[in-house]
């Protein structure tokens, strides 16, 4: 990543640090999850580079992720109201509205559909995701489910999902792991593995509340969906516990060790810990409990109907295809199920289940457990994660945003007619 940041550097002086080369290095930045300095470079930059509904939709987005809400909702309002068939850009702003309490603004969204036509397949999706959000909103439960089944069926045919690779891959996740094997693989670890703290479990689980509590305490300087331990996967040529093994042997835990943590000083310079919430880490979680014994395991569960009715409705930012269709989220549900049961028997109590119904009704007691779990001392800061100021990208970002509450709980029932599939895949 700092080679990166330096080509990066290099481009826009190359360039002569024109203000078009600063917009692309702005989206570069935000690919690679550095949002902050993303937002401050398309901040300094004039409002027609590139164009301004481009500007406005870029600096809304980035404003939205670092907290800057009334600021993301006037730029994406501008994008809209300059570029009516942007449905990424309606769907940004959708994020940020109660369409209950604005019904102009919803007329407007309602709308934008004739403009829509001409749109790509991708903003066409996206905008019916808006659409069902406008509905939702409103507690007109027919049309939003239509309309999130709808973008469901159309972003499906742009990322389709393959059931068998997802069951093969949940079978290599935990093949040959025991909890000998894993004390023999970190057997000769001469490097701390305490710094990162793994957060796991389904999207829309709870995982961005659990790290944005983390990240509240002075001990934690950052976290996010980093992605890192899928490096791994290329030069270790599987994810199973002799693929490991042989890894392992070659390589040697301590420098596996040493490496890794270079990987966190780029993208988190400093001495704090580091929260890693990387979506799918569960088919990754025998390399994290073997070669970073020290390392703090959390996995979120909540109501399989209410996180199952959460996925479908969210047009996620990194497409995740079995969420488009709810005999998928069954499935997959289903190989997650038996992931953390697995694991749990390997793991034991080095591997802390929290759930997210126990968590918003009884946040003080597991606030604690999870403090304690990681080895972090008691701090107020850490029962308001709602202040906590930092970049947030997932699709829970206004959620995080409030202080701890148990509206995300029974949220799927006046829609439970309409997810029987769900429900019938998923119990039978």
């Amino acid at each position: 990543m700092t080679l990166a940041r330096r080509a990066l550097d290099m481009f826009t002086q190359g360039a002569n640090d024109n203000s078009m080369a600063t917009f692309q290095k702005a989206g570069l930045l935000a690919e690679i999850g550095i949002w902050q300095d993303a937002y401050e470079l398309m901040s300094a930059l004039p409002e027609a580079v590139p164009d301004r509904a481009s500007n406005a939709y870029s600096r809304g987005t980035s404003a939205l992720y670092v907290g800057e809400t009334e600021q993301a909702r006037d730029l994406l309002e501008l994008a809209t109201d300059l570029r009516p068939h942007s449905g990424t850009a309606w769907h940004s702003l959708a994020t940020l509205i109660d369409f209950a309490a604005e019904p102009e603004l919803a007329g407007r969204l309602l709308a934008a559909g004739q403009a829509l036509r001409s749109g790509s397949p991708i903003d066409q999706a996206s905008y019916l995701y808006a659409v069902g959000k406008v509905h939702a909103d409103r507690g007109d439960h027919a049309p939003a489910f239509a309309a999130f089944a709808e973008g469901a069926r159309r972003m499906k045919a742009i990322a389709p999902y393959s059931r068998e690779r997802d069951r093969i891959g949940a079978q290599e996740a935990v093949n040959g792991f025991t909890a000998g094997r894993i004390a023999e693989l970190g057997v000769g670890q001469r490097e701390a593995t305490d710094r990162t703290i793994f957060v796991m479990g389904l999207p829309r689980s709870g995982t961005t509340l659990v790290e944005q509590i983390l990240t509240s305490h002075s001990a934690v300087s950052d976290g996010g969906e980093i992605n890192r331990l899928g490096l791994f996967v290329k030069d270790v040529e599987g994810v199973s516990c002799d693929a490991l093994a042989r890894y392992a042997a070659a390589e040697g835990v301590s420098e596996i060790a040493r490496l890794w943590h270079h990987w966190l000083d780029e993208r988190f310079p400093g001495s704090g810990r580091i929260v890693d919430k990387t979506n799918n880490s569960s088919r990754l979680l025998g390399f994290a409990a073997a070669f970073l014994p020290q390392a703090p395991l959390i996995w979120l569960r909540r109501d399989p109907l209410d996180c199952a009715w959460s996925c479908f409705r969210t047009c996620f930012m990194h497409r995740i295809p079995w969420s488009y269709d709810l005999e998928d989220i069954a499935f997959h549900f289903q190989l997650e199920d038996a992931l953390m049961a697995r694991w749990q028997e390997i793991l034991g109590d080095r591997l802390l289940v929290v759930s997210y119904e126990s968590l918003v009704t009884q946040p003080d007691i597991w606030i604690r457990r999870i403090l304690q779990h990681c080895e972090l001392t008691e701090e107020p800061q850490v029962f308001a994660p709602h202040e906590n100021r930092r970049t947030v990208t997932t699709s829970s970002v206004m959620q995080v945003r409030k202080p701890i509450n148990r509206a995300g709980i029974g949220v799927a029932q006046p829609y439970r007619e309409y997810l029987a599939p769900f429900i019938q895949a998923y119990e039978g």
